[in-house]
């Protein structure tokens, strides 16, 4: 048997190359037909506010720690139906299989605060959006089209 954190997992899964994704949650945070965008720290490429599932977390949970995380937003002033909209499953980055799910998020205006995890945000248009350097694991066109279609 094979540990990881202390749980046990079942070594027969190391056998089968595409079995295990790290799985994030992604928020569309979309005012006035631009869509809010981070840079992590440490980072070059835009994402969209979110970040991995812990073991045990619901949905809900990660994305109301992902956006306090990232935007300073507490989760209580976090607004989402949590109905998945779009999913990408199969691109790797930096050797890691990821699968992303996509939710509908709003803020209060004005709500947005610097914190430790992201160096920056902005908010950007569909022209904008397809000309920025996002996290390798979207698909922009699949993206911009679920994002700016009304």
């Amino acid at each position: 048997m094979v540990y990881d954190r202390g749980m046990p997992i079942d070594p027969r899964l190391n056998e089968i190359d595409d079995c295990l994704y790290r799985v994030a949650v992604r928020a569309l945070i979309v005012q006035n037909n631009k869509v809010l965008l981070v840079q992590e720290t440490l980072e070059n490429w835009w994402a969209l506010p979110g970040g991995g599932v812990n073991h045990g977390e619901t949905v809900q949970t990660t994305l109301a720690r992902e956006i306090e995380e990232e935007l300073g937003v507490p989760a209580s002033d976090i607004s989402s139906d949590l109905q998945i909209i779009h999913y990408s499953i199969g691109a790797v980055v930096n050797a890691v299989p990821r699968m992303n799910l996509f939710l509908k998020a709003t803020v209060p205006p004005g709500a947005l605060q610097p914190t430790n995890h992201v160096t920056t945000w902005d908010w950007f248009t569909r022209e904008a959006f397809m000309a920025a350097n996002l996290h390798s694991s979207y698909n922009k066109t699949e993206l911009a089209n679920v994002i700016f279609s009304n």
